[in-house]
């Protein structure tokens, strides 16, 4: 008996996810069985007739259903291909070749039937021309072109192409990281060189057309061809056929996931490129295959407590045992966890109190020609940003990014009330939570032994705050992989700009940056980027950060934006587009999204009670994949999830930005967020408000 090296393809899971529960139910059953020993009796495993690759073979699920399968004569290699009622199987079997492209070695899947109906290539005239006159490819040689893993029986279709936007047509029928680096040539006016590079196209040398193991292993086949280790993996992967990324990764991000860093390493991207994929595949392979004793433990950590809880189910779903040695938690509840282990009491400050502390704070001061608004701002972004405890410091702290400036006897008198509110504080033994992170990180300055961590994986770091960086600096000793961040500043809702170095964490030379977008069409990325044009954002460790070559390969309409007379009038037509998307798609796959509470309760809930339609508010501790209807939430808590369809709704002067943001800051903070919300949309978005709208629409 042997035991076969089990593939399942990209194509395989797509057309089982389509297929019946009963269906289902057989191929699990009759996989695992194949798995065990492929020669089993009852096992019916035959060829075709009428087939291009002598090598695909069929296996019986029922009387009327067949799974397509590539295994050679020899050899223990077998890949699950197709799925399907037995007529449509054998057809789409018909018109399939497996091949291993002669120049970079990787298995491809070739639509033959489309390769017959291919016209002959055009005649291109010879008289010269302007450059802007060329087709996108006709001054490439074909060699050049056959280096970014086209098929050769494919290059007339791609020399036929006149536009960039036609390269969309041939999508379909060609492997992945062809038509990626084709992308980058037409529309980026990419060298091949560089092409090659973005899209991850790896040239072998000397590929054997015959070795088909060699060729399933290629990085290029990785995106499409996966390796099943176990029963228990191919049970899982089978359970969420169309979650691609828990099997199938871009070589780009395939290396950042497995590289060895001397030091703490940092991976930027811009919304979509899978930031988070990368991080959590990052986690499981420092539990898999570096830190491998019963007690090394890996911490995964974020802002905040919903994105926590989901990157938390995500990695259940896609660890095997080492997830016992992984934890995933928001760093506030990391910090508060620290000082109560060590007997030290944790009382975190709560609204209404910090309110009256304020009021008594400014009265206790005597008069002032600032406001309690301002005074507030200036503790939490300047005093408690740069962990100022004394006057001294406060008269000599930098305060760049806040409008108002202010002289040193303003500064002075100011301080008499942050002295007062401090006292207050700490009569009452209140913390903040930037006191809390603060002391979290001194205690563990001072007993290192404390923390159990032999690497950090940290999400969404751009919402971090300096001395939130400083805390998990001082989480584990600097070494070979010890934190790996992931980042995109144009995403900052919570935080505001600092810079690593000045944390204790060097990340130089050990930075990466992802290009692509999965989530989003091209139009809707254009729309959110927008939001941020001609706006400086920093690349978390002093610098600039860029947006070149960030793109989406996916194409669809341009996001809607109306603006209405009445309140009336907006959610009427949003009513209407609810119920036109309901036509087609599932509730929980549409959102509308507010910049407040106080609208989804107002105005948008009885609007969808109003016409029987179900809903969901997407509370801070709702989980979002649990219960149908329309989802409802705000632009904050969407952060970390995704939607087929997107509705942002109530976007009004006066609501976004608030009256309360007055720094610049404060409106960067804004159009960051209306940036997130926007690039949560994966097919259609859809904006819109009554009376004036907001002046952050692009």
């Amino acid at each position: 008996m042997i035991t076969p090296n089990l593939y399942v393809a990209d194509t395989f899971l797509e057309s089982f996810s389509r297929l019946p529960q009963e269906q289902r139910k057989k191929v699990r059953e009759l996989l695992t069985k194949f798995r065990a020993d492929p020669t089993a009796a009852g096992i019916n495993y035959e060829p075709i007739h009428d087939v291009r690759d002598s090598r695909v073979r069929t296996l019986r699920i029922d009387r009327t259903y067949r799974a397509v399968m590539l295994h050679p004569r020899t050899g223990a290699d077998y890949v699950l291909v197709w799925v399907d009622h037995h007529d449509e199987a054998m057809a789409w079997a018909s018109r399939k070749e497996f091949a291993v492209n002669p120049v970079t070695g990787a298995m491809q899947v070739i639509d033959t039937q489309f390769v017959e109906q291919l016209a002959p290539l055009p005649t291109i005239s010879a008289a010269p021309k302007a450059l802007d006159e060329y087709a996108p490819f006709e001054l490439f040689a074909d060699a050049d072109l056959l280096r970014t893993g086209v098929p050769a029986v494919l290059l007339p279709a791609v020399r036929a192409l006149r536009t960039e936007e036609a390269l969309e047509t041939l999508k379909p029928y060609l492997p992945v990281e062809s038509y990626e680096a084709l992308f980058w040539i037409a529309a980026e006016h990419c060298s091949v060189e560089q092409a090659i590079e973005h899209a991850g196209v790896t040239v072998a040398q000397n590929a054997d057309p015959d070795d088909l193991a060699a060729a399933l292993a290629h990085p290029d086949s990785q995106r499409r061809f996966h390796l099943v280790d176990s029963v228990d993996e191919l049970q899982d992967v089978l359970d969420a056929p169309l979650e691609k990324w828990r099997i199938f990764l871009h070589p780009s991000q395939a290396r950042l996931v497995e590289r060895h860093f001397n030091g703490p390493a940092r991976v930027l991207g811009g919304a979509g490129t899978g930031k988070t994929v990368v991080a959590m595949h990052r986690a499981r392979h420092l539990a898999r295959n570096v830190f491998t004793a019963p007690d090394d433990r890996i911490l995964f950590t974020t802002f905040t407590r919903n994105l926590a809880a989901n990157i938390r189910h995500n990695l259940q779903n896609l660890c095997g045992a080492e997830i016992a040695r992984i934890e995933v938690t928001h760093l506030h509840a990391l910090a508060v966890r620290l000082l109560e282990q060590s007997g030290r009491q944790v009382r975190v400050l709560d609204d209404a109190t910090a309110a009256q502390f304020w009021r008594n704070a400014v009265e206790q001061a005597g008069p002032s020609e600032f406001g309690e608004g301002f005074l507030r701002q200036e503790w939490s972004a300047v005093v408690q940003a740069q962990g100022i405890s004394d006057r001294t410091g406060y008269l000599q702290a930098a305060r760049q990014g806040q409008r108002t400036p202010l002289n040193r006897s303003q500064r002075a008198a100011i301080w008499r009330v942050f002295e007062h509110y401090r006292a207050a504080l700490d009569a009452h033994n209140w913390l903040e939570w930037p006191d809390v992170i603060r002391r979290a990180r001194q205690l563990l300055e001072t007993q290192p032994a404390r923390s159990p961590y032999r690497a950090v994986i940290v999400d969404e770091t751009q919402d971090l705050h300096a001395e939130e960086l400083r805390l998990l600096r001082a989480l584990i000793p600097e070494g070979a992989n010890d934190l790996f961040f992931v980042g995109d500043a144009h995403q900052r809702i919570y935080g505001r700009p600092v810079v690593m170095a000045q944390c204790g964490i060097a990340i130089r030379g050990r930075s990466a940056r992802l290009r692509i977008n999965y989530r989003t069409t091209e139009q809707i990325r254009r729309w959110s980027t927008a939001i941020l044009a001609d706006t400086a954002v920093d690349d978390l460790d002093g610098g600039q950060d860029e947006a070149h070559g960030y793109c989406s390969l996916m194409s669809g309409p341009p996001p809607t934006v109306r603006a209405f007379a009445t309140a009336e009038a907006e959610c009427a037509f949003l009513l209407d587009e609810v119920r036109s998307l309901l036509e087609t798609t599932e509730a929980e796959r549409i959102c509308i999204v507010t910049r407040t509470h106080r609208q989804i309760r107002e105005l948008y809930v009885p609007l969808l009670r109003g016409a029987g339609i179900p809903y969901l508010i997407l509370e801070a501790d709702t989980p979002d994949d649990i219960g149908s209807g329309v989802r409802l939430a705000t632009m904050h808590r969407v952060k970390g999830l995704e939607f087929e369809h997107v509705l942002i709704a109530g976007l009004n002067d006066g609501v976004m930005p608030p009256p309360a943001a007055i720094t610049e800051d404060d409106l960067l903070g804004e159009r960051c967020l209306l940036h997130v919300a926007a690039s949560r949309a994966r097919e259609t978005l859809t904006v819109t408000g009554w009376g004036k709208m907001s002046g952050l629409l692009p």
